[in-house]
């Protein structure tokens, strides 16, 4: 019974589900940004602040997630880390007051912060080195699809339920996941096979999580993957669908779908840049036209107004395909250390892929109530899409750095590099 259980793909993709699920509550304040500011009573930056809740303890957590999944493998982490994004969810849908939805945003984040390590670590895991790649850029596409059913879904599921209805339904969907990943993933394959290559060293855990500190390549890498994701994270998980609504003057389902195809691109683009990548043997290409034309569709869409909505919604689409990038720097982040210490690597990649993007929503909204003259005092704010225009300038000039960090990343060929 137990050989049933125990295909690669069924593995990873239970674990990969884990981090595709936990886009819902991630993005979900983006479709309710109206509904929060009324209920709540707050200004655009403090809407910022509730939804960057989620990222502080993700983004404090990645090292040590990675630490912890090197050393006591992914299948009871994600279980556990499931069920504290369901507590998450349904204590931000029932709350009353800004600080009982803070600590709902705290520990969904802490719960999601172990969902894409732990799948890329059964990753490496269940699969050998030469489909790395593709399975990268698999699971961050999982994720980027999950974002997409968290915006134009979702926005229809508020609409149809109610914003606190629609998190106790995403909460009961953590529920059922962790139970089937707490009955059926397993950490390696029975027999401790190793389709992963021999792992010829043992390496503690303070003295994996050193080696990839003093390691320049961890920083250039992981800075370049901050810099080319933060437009998506304050963009497209947060400001975006309130900017197309402003500067379009669309519906809030309709600018939903039209930010949900960045992560329809990604999902296609993701697995797709993976497999050219590990097809060409070269990291770097990859990694510069992302950055590249991320930025030029990013500066279009902001501002050149006025776009027919058909271009548009192109261009998003455009956009998330191009933004893949960030799924190279991940198997890049695991080619640059040691392969023990995989997770660790990835981990540190992937606080740095959110940490700016966290910094930059209340930033954002700060810059918006700047523009429009907006205090603290005033009950129902109004944003036009110039305000809009000048708080997301940031966005494409982070892209732009990219270009900069790419050059200082070495090009692993998709090999490890460290032994």
């Amino acid at each position: 019974m137990q050989k049933r259980f125990t295909s690669p793909w069924l593995i990873w993709g239970l674990g990969a589900s884990l981090f595709f699920s936990e886009y819902f509550g991630r993005v979900a304040p983006s479709v309710m940004v109206s509904e929060l500011m009324h209920d709540f009573q707050v200004t655009a930056f403090a809407l910022g602040a509730l939804s960057a809740f989620f990222y502080y303890p993700y983004i404090a957590m990645q090292v040590p997630v990675g630490m912890m999944v090197d050393r006591f493998g992914p299948h009871r982490l994600l279980t556990s880390t499931a069920i504290i994004c369901a507590g998450g969810c349904l204590l931000f849908a029932f709350a009353t007051n800004l600080a009982t939805a803070q600590l709902g945003r705290i520990l969904m984040g802490f719960g999601a912060a172990f969902a894409f390590v732990g799948a890329l670590k059964l990753a490496t895991n269940w699969f050998p080195p030469e489909r790395f790649g593709l399975l990268a850029g698999l699971t961050q596409a999982l994720g980027m699809l999950g974002a997409f059913v968290g915006q134009a879904p979702m926005a229809w599921s508020v609409v149809q339920f109610g914003w606190r209805h629609t998190l106790v339904i995403v909460a009961i969907s953590f529920l059922f996941l962790a139970l089937l990943i707490g009955l059926i993933v397993r950490d390696k394959p029975y027999g401790d096979r190793k389709l992963n290559q021999p792992q010829i060293i043992q390496i503690s855990l303070l003295s994996g999580l050193k080696l990839v500190l003093q390691n320049p390549q961890s920083w250039w890498n992981a800075i370049y993957a901050g810099l080319v994701y933060a437009p998506t994270a304050a963009f497209a998980e947060l400001w975006g669908v309130s900017f197309l609504v402003n500067a379009y003057g669309i519906d809030t389902r309709t600018a939903a779908l039209g930010i949900g195809l960045i992560f329809i691109g990604w999902g296609i683009g993701g697995p797709l840049m993976g497999w050219f990548s590990d097809k060409i043997l070269r990291r770097k290409p990859i990694m510069y036209a992302s950055a590249i034309i991320g930025c030029v569709i990013m500066g279009i869409v902001l501002y050149i107004p006025h776009l027919p909505i058909p271009l548009l919604f192109t261009l998003l689409f455009g956009y998330g395909v191009s933004n893949t990038g960030v799924a190279t720097a991940y198997a890049v982040s695991a080619e640059i250390n040691p392969r023990p210490i995989a997770g660790t690597s990835m981990a540190f990649a992937n606080m740095a892929s959110v940490i700016v993007g966290a910094i930059f929503q209340p930033i954002i909204g700060w810059l918006l109530d700047k523009h429009a003259g907006v205090t603290a005092q005033v009950a129902h704010p109004v944003y036009q899409a110039a305000d809009f225009r000048y708080a997301l300038i940031l966005l494409p000039v982070c892209m732009l750095l990219g270009v900069f960090f790419a050059k200082l990343v070495k090009e692993t060929h998709c090999r490890p590099i460290v032994q």
